[in-house]
């Protein structure tokens, strides 16, 4: 957006790129995103009292669908913004904005946060999958922490944004720090809020909650998913823990010697042929508990099936999916969080940025088409 003192500002060529780019992801997330809600309410209605833990999971894609149609909207409101290239609204107006604009995305991040917590508990409890139970579903609990916080969250943009008049006929909204630096007469710079060290806490706090605390979350917990199922998918077939039983194979007269040898309370073990008689069946015992051991396992490795194709992709699955869900996350929220930081890493390579590439900004919203084929597509 270029600006001059006696007039509007005018379109700039990333202007236009930005405004196609927002429409044609608009045109494709909102139909794609109806497909897969109108999917997944059925198949919740289908798995709602037959399966609590696939009825869980499709609750939590639902949310996250909701949260994609947020994303959505707040595009189409962005792109009239865009069109319109001025604020016609009041201030109110453009506080509830801003705050909607980063309640979207907080509540994105938090659901896909919500979708693999929810995996990893069900792969740690997978024995308590099916017991009954009375407590209130982890599940809810999940889904509204994730609401909650990401409400607490965008809070500050209502007190953080107002609007400013730029020339007589040209009324933006922006955020404090930038109408401070535009006309300084206006607010005091004495105020902390104001100052940079604040300004730059909070972009930073912002970024680290919505981009690399999930980020954290979501390699720890899908790493941890994948170890288990690998485990898992690489064990036998009637695979059961060995656990050592007593020898039953010693003659009667080893047995009664060791009775009689341990029995003794006198301590007396003057008479060697008894003692030999202990070391000679100590050493049977021995020998016969290897020579079993090595039978039981012969027979073992002869007799046991393969590990079934299933679970082979089963592991294949889970690790794709992995891949798919962190490679997703960092790719289509990296570069906007890549904007953000570098306004503390090259001030001029931000304002560049901001002029010439402000598209940076709305790859996150890209995730809207992303998340249909994810989650929403899929069983």
């Amino acid at each position: 957006m270029s600006t001059e003192e006696s007039s509007a500002p005018t379109y700039l060529i990333s202007d236009y790129i930005e405004i196609v780019y927002l429409c044609v992801v608009i045109c494709l997330g909102v139909p794609a995103n109806l497909v897969s809600i109108w999917r997944l309410i059925r198949e919740r209605k289908i798995v709602s009292n037959r399966d609590p833990v696939k009825s869980g999971f499709v609750m939590l894609k639902i949310h996250l669908n909701i949260t994609d149609f947020l994303i959505l909207i707040h595009a189409i409101f962005k792109t009239i913004w865009l069109i319109s290239y001025g604020w016609y609204a009041n201030s109110f107006f453009c506080k509830i904005f801003q705050m909607f604009s980063i309640f979207s995305l907080y509540s994105s991040a938090n659901i896909v946060v919500c979708i693999a917590l929810d995996r990893l508990r069900n792969v740690v409890n997978a024995n308590k999958l099916h017991t009954k139970s009375r407590k209130i579903n982890a599940v809810t609990i999940l889904v509204t922490c994730s609401w909650v916080f990401a409400f607490i969250c965008s809070i500050p943009q209502y007190f953080f944004f107002e609007t400013i008049e730029v020339t007589e006929s040209f009324t933006q909204c922006s955020d404090i720090w930038q109408i401070s630096k535009f006309n300084s007469t206006q607010i005091s710079q004495d105020s902390l809020i104001l100052s940079d060290v604040f300004a730059n806490g909070y972009n930073i706090a912002h970024l680290v909650l919505v981009f690399w605390g999930p980020l954290i979350i979501l390699i720890i917990t899908y790493a941890f998913i994948a170890t288990r199922v690998m485990k898992y998918s690489l064990r036998r077939p009637g695979a059961k823990q060995q656990y050592k039983q007593p020898n039953t194979t010693i003659s009667n007269e080893c047995q009664k010697d060791l009775i009689i040898h341990i029995d003794a309370e006198d301590g007396n073990f003057e008479r060697r042929s008894s003692l030999k008689q202990f070391v000679r069946c100590s050493a049977e015992e021995i020998v016969t508990s290897d020579r079993k051991h090595r039978r039981d396992a012969k027979i073992h490795a002869n007799s046991s099936p393969r590990v079934p194709t299933w679970r082979k992709q089963i592991r294949g699955r889970v690790f794709r999916t992995t891949i798919l869900v962190i490679l997703t996350h960092f790719l289509f929220w990296f570069p906007y969080n890549a904007y953000g930081l570098m306004r503390h890493v090259n001030v001029s390579i931000f304002e560049t940025l901001s002029a010439h590439v402000h598209i940076f900004k709305d790859l996150q919203i890209l995730i809207t088409l992303i998340n249909p084929f994810l989650y929403g597509f899929s069983s």
